[in-house]
């Protein structure tokens, strides 16, 4: 393993007319570069050495600092955060999307930081990535997944995505198009009516992380998390697991059918439920308090599955 920090202010420069389709490498930002089997991933880490130890992945599009508010809210624990391959400061191979590769990935990061007892904290496609890597390794014990159905069917996709699928269409379309085409797709991430004005420090982070990937990172990662869902549902991988997870989900999540969703979570005994009324599809930006107090909650509240979590929405109970 060796690290190095690297900062780039250019990091967010498009590229040809043609659109971005070669490999990129990591660029950094806030935390610093490691090379993880020969992968560079930008990596940070907050809070005390000695903390419980959460591993925060975020959802396609996003970055680390999407779960910049929840983590100032949890100053004891040791977080440690990672740009997911393909975005933000992390490097953007052509290959590797698919969630075993980065299963494999995150589970030695885990071994080469010497982490255990860590709870996954996922958002979205980072909820999937946190259960692929619970798949690797024994490290993990506890998972939080945030706005993630169990597989695509419960699940909606943006008008006109298809066409970012396209060759040579789709680079530039993605890189090239208007933005506030982008800026409507990131939208769709919180419910309606929400302030966007307090979701980050910086205005346009939205708009930023959407647009950088490249091409391959995008379809490919799209791609191969509809085949995985496909042979098995994230319900049942983690009813094979068998380690307590908690389920939260925004009651206004554009992105998922959450009744849908939640009915075939219910069926698994070791899932807690948490349902935020008023809130999208970003519950730690939405409503990074309560976010906070239910990470809180679930790591005190033991390993054992029958462990009770009261819900945000009384009527959401455990099975």
């Amino acid at each position: 393993m060796t690290t190095k920090n690297i900062s780039s202010p250019g990091r967010w420069r498009v590229g040809s007319l043609t659109g971005r389709t070669s490999a990129e490498p990591a660029t950094g930002g806030a935390g610093r570069v490691m090379s993880v089997d020969g992968v560079g991933l930008h990596v940070r880490a907050d809070g005390p050495v000695d903390g419980p130890a959460l591993l925060m992945l975020h959802g396609f599009g996003a970055s680390m600092a999407w779960f910049d508010q929840v983590v100032a809210r949890l100053p004891e624990c040791r977080i440690i955060r990672v740009d997911l391959l393909g975005h933000g400061g992390s490097a953007r191979p052509t290959s590797g999307y698919d969630p075993d590769s980065q299963g494999r990935l995150y589970a030695r990061l885990l071994s080469d930081l010497d982490l255990n007892d860590v709870t996954v904290v996922g958002h979205s496609m980072g909820s999937l990535f946190g259960v692929a890597t619970a798949e690797h390794t024994t490290r993990i014990t506890r998972l939080v997944l945030m706005g993630e159905g169990p597989d695509t069917s419960t699940g909606t996709l943006p008008s006109g995505e298809w066409m970012i699928h396209i060759p040579w269409i789709g680079p530039i379309l993605q890189h090239h198009g208007p933005a506030f085409v982008t800026k409507r797709v990131v939208r769709r991430a919180f419910a309606k009516g929400f302030d966007m004005a307090t979701a980050f420090g910086n205005p346009a982070q939205g708009l930023e992380d959407a647009r950088s990937l490249n091409h391959p990172a995008f379809t490919e990662s799209i791609r191969r998390r509809q085949a995985w869902t496909g042979r098995l549902g994230l319900d049942a991988r983690l009813d094979k697991l068998a380690l307590p997870a908690l389920v939260i989900f925004g009651r206004e999540d554009r992105f998922y059918n959450v009744d849908a969703s939640l009915a075939r979570y219910r069926a698994v005994r070791t899932i807690m439920i948490a349902v935020l009324e008023h809130v999208g599809h970003t519950p730690m930006i939405e409503a990074p308090d309560r976010v906070a107090e239910l990470i809180r909650e679930f790591l005190s509240s033991g390993e054992k599955p029958e462990t009770p979590l009261e819900s945000a929405d009384p009527r959401m109970k455990q099975p």
